[in-house]
């Protein structure tokens, strides 16, 4: 594979992946400012890469934007649901408590929202 293949994969995927294995880095306060450095880096990246792309072929750098945006709704939805139920929410357990359902549809709404932004990409610029 080419560098432009891992940064569109890369880019796709490093913020639902981390999330689904490392969801607390993302209710830590501490951790705000070095994963937002983190997404603007890659967007900035990403800014730069499209001078050195083939006019013919898809800009699949483009692909660095998305932490930045799955990051801003991930926030968006983090602050919402902190604002309506008054806490972070919790890594929802495998079972079935019904203690943990808004914390369950929390993570289904943000992986539902974090795939919707890749293949609308894929659709528009990549073809």
């Amino acid at each position: 594979m080419e560098l432009d293949e891992y940064c569109f994969l890369f880019g796709m995927f490093i913020v639902p992946i981390s999330f689904l294995f490392f969801p607390k880095i993302y209710f830590n306060k501490q951790f705000e400012l070095p994963i937002f450095i983190f997404v603007m880096a890659l967007a900035i990246v990403a800014l730069f890469s499209r001078k050195i792309t083939i006019e013919s072929q898809p800009n699949c750098y483009l692909s660095l934007f998305c932490p930045l945006f799955l990051w801003t709704i991930l926030n968006i939805l983090l602050f919402t649901f902190r604002k309506i139920l008054k806490r972070s929410p919790k890594e929802p357990p495998r079972n079935s408590d019904i203690k943990f359902f808004w914390d369950r549809v929390f993570c289904i709404v943000f992986l539902t929202f974090s795939s919707f932004l890749p293949i609308w990409i894929l659709k528009n610029f990549c073809n």
